[in-house]
């Protein structure tokens, strides 16, 4: 999949055709992971390239370093000496993230020698592995040196030299700095600091046993784990790491059991998996990085199920980064933005498609596990797989309808639909799929009232219309302008209560409603939209008036807008308040602001008339 026109003697990788349609239908196997890690390994190699002839061109970048041309030179001699092991090194994530950071901040203009320790650190551990005699500096960042694959050392205060010297020979590595020096450790062993040594911390392993045999670095220390900026260590004590220890054998067990496919291509693709801190309002939070390619990232999750889910739907991104590393599935970026049903905030399409190839691999291990489990486990598991098979749907038809995507992309998400749409027949419980459908319109329904705004013009003349006459509106409004609304995360709440309901028991686990908001929501999860309904307009008639109108909803007043328009289905505000919350909600501001105060559901039935003619157009 390439022209047939390139430079006699330069190889190109190609992906097999049949491949792009097994990929698209979620089909990934140990042979496609291998694939990958040898496109990857091009990659890099052009990658640490393109670093040290950026380097080269700035020499006050190495007025305390060796020059860049004997990185290149040792680098070329460990590769032809130990090609393997070198290779092996080169691939480790930590390689790849800390090498595009230091490309991309000297691509900004950034001249911090910090920048540079990746690059370094990759020399001294490539002469290691091929037994060559090497001496460099590495700078320190935040007090400490990170050798990839190896460890962290971490250096005292009193040392004020922003290097440590470094130096390899006959396969060891020494370390120095002032009057304290370390003899790196070759086993997984913690070096604290003790008379004239330097503290080492060593990266750990888990292994999990099986017949697919796992082994994967638990990352705590890497300053390039996360996503973007250099983050501080954060290591586990002996506590923490015997319980991610017990997650991961737990999950990976789960996965060789119930979700062999996954696990088969998993398995030699996931390298490092880097614990994430805890934020405010997320549940489990998990990424992956593009640069460090068999990297997981993943907060500490409440149970193995949980965990294994996670390594599915950030293996898929993982996934489609290779694949995208490859060929193209969509134009230059256009600054057009889509809603994407698990995110609060508008996506750009290119990070829409990695979402739509993630929740494909979620719905799918939930569709596996709602048949593999009974009781309580498989009403959980049907409630999300009818929730991420809607959202893959709906996603699905957002991301073919766009314009950006590539004849490629076009036929890759088109199977993708063709495999989800054989979904379909898969039997869920109804009260079950009417929950997760209630949840995906929740969150499309809010995502358009914090996130779109009619013209202030057009809501002037529509309140002008109500209060000249009660004749249904006829004008046909126009579209509603994208305003980001400035928190990335609100509070959506019905989802924990429609997850309590699909669980035997869980309904006598629901929070006591402490408002007639969370009392509406109660109400119309346990199927009773009329009382929920008046307990949302009870809200907004009492609650809204300080807080409707120019300025972006609260979360609460989003959760009453979307309450009244899931309660109100049946009603003749249905469309207004489904399809256009937003204008609704700003005509009744308009109507409060001149002294009147009517019904959100009578303002939004008098516009149906207008948005229907709106839909026919």
């Amino acid at each position: 999949m390439g022209s047939n026109r390139e430079p006699r003697g330069v190889p190109r990788h190609r992906l097999p055709k049949a491949w792009l349609s097994a990929l698209a239908t979620g089909e990934g196997s140990a042979e496609k992971t291998r694939y990958f890690w040898q496109t990857e390994r091009s990659r890099r190699l052009l990658l640490v390239r393109t670093l040290m002839e950026e380097i080269e061109g700035d020499a006050s970048l190495t007025e305390r370093l060796p020059p860049v041309s004997s990185v290149r030179e040792v680098l070329r001699a460990a590769r032809h000496a130990a090609p393997e092991a070198v290779d092996a090194l080169l691939l480790d994530p930590g390689v790849g993230s800390g090498c595009a950071f230091a490309l991309r901040r000297l691509r900004g203009g950034a001249t911090d020698g910090r920048d540079l320790g990746a690059l370094y650190a990759l020399a001294l551990l490539a002469a290691a592995r091929a037994g060559i005699a090497w001496h460099t500096r590495l700078p320190l960042r935040d007090g400490a040196v990170m050798l990839p694959t190896r460890g962290l050392a971490r250096i005292p205060d009193e040392v004020t030299e922003p290097f440590v010297e470094a130096t390899t020979e006959n396969g060891r590595i020494w370390l120095a700095a002032g009057s304290r020096e370390l003899l790196v450790p070759e086993t997984e062993t913690d070096v604290e600091p003790d008379g004239d040594r330097l503290g080492w911390w060593a990266l750990r392993s888990v292994r999990v046993d099986g017949k697919l045999p796992l082994a994967v670095l638990l990352d705590d220390l890497d300053p390039f784990r996360d996503l973007a900026d250099p983050v501080a260590p954060a290591r586990l004590d002996a506590e923490a790491f015997a319980h991610w220890t017990a997650l991961l054998t737990d999950a990976w067990e789960l996965l060789c059991r119930d979700h062999w496919s996954s696990a088969e291509a998993m398995v030699d693709g996931l390298v490092t998996l880097a614990p994430l801190k805890h934020e405010p309002g997320w549940e489990t939070r998990s990424a992956s990085n593009g640069e460090a390619f068999g990297s997981i990232m993943v907060s500490e999750p409440p149970d193995a199920v949980t965990l294994a889910v996670s390594l599915v739907h950030e293996y898929q991104h993982i996934t489609l980064g290779g694949l995208l590393h490859l060929l193209r599935l969509t134009e230059p970026d256009d600054g057009k933005l889509y809603y994407a049903p698990w995110r609060d905030d508008p996506r750009p399409l290119a990070g829409l498609i990695q979402g739509v190839y993630a929740f494909y691999g979620i719905a799918r291990f939930w569709r596996e596990r709602a048949q593999a489990t009974s009781g309580a486990d498989a009403s959980h598991a049907q409630f999300e797989f009818a929730y991420s098979r809607r959202q893959c749907q709906e996603s699905l038809q957002i991301t073919l309808a766009a314009p950006g995507l590539t004849e490629a992309g076009r036929q890759f998400f088109t199977e993708l639909r063709d495999s989800v749409a054989r979904w379909t027949v898969d039997p869920v419980d109804p009260t079950i799929a009417d929950l997760a459908e209630l949840t995906a319109d929740s969150h499309r329904i809010g995502w358009r009232i914090r996130h779109f705004h009619p013209e202030p013009a057009e809501v002037a003349a529509l309140a002008e219309g109500w209060l000249a006459a009660p004749a249904p509106a006829r004008s046909i409004p126009g579209p509603a302008r994208l305003a980001v609304h400035p928190s990335l995360r609100w509070d959506q709440r019905l989802p924990a209560v429609t997850r309590r309901w699909v669980t035997p028991g869980g309904r006598s686990a629901a929070n006591p409603a402490h408002d007639e908001v969370a009392a509406g929501e109660n109400a119309l999860v346990s199927g009773d939209p009329g009382t929920a309904r008046e307990s949302f307009l009870a809200w907004l008639g009492t609650r809204a008036g300080n807080q409707a109108g120019p300025a972006a909803p609260t979360d609460d007043e989003a959760r009453a807008w979307v309450g009244l328009a899931l309660s109100s289905a049946d009603t003749p505000a249905a469309e207004a308040l489904a399809r256009r919350p937003d204008l609704v909600r700003a005509v009744c501001a308009e109507l409060r602001a001149a002294g009147r105060t009517p019904a959100p559901t009578d303002v939004a039935a008098w516009l149906a008339p207008a948005l229907t003619a709106e839909a026919a157009n």
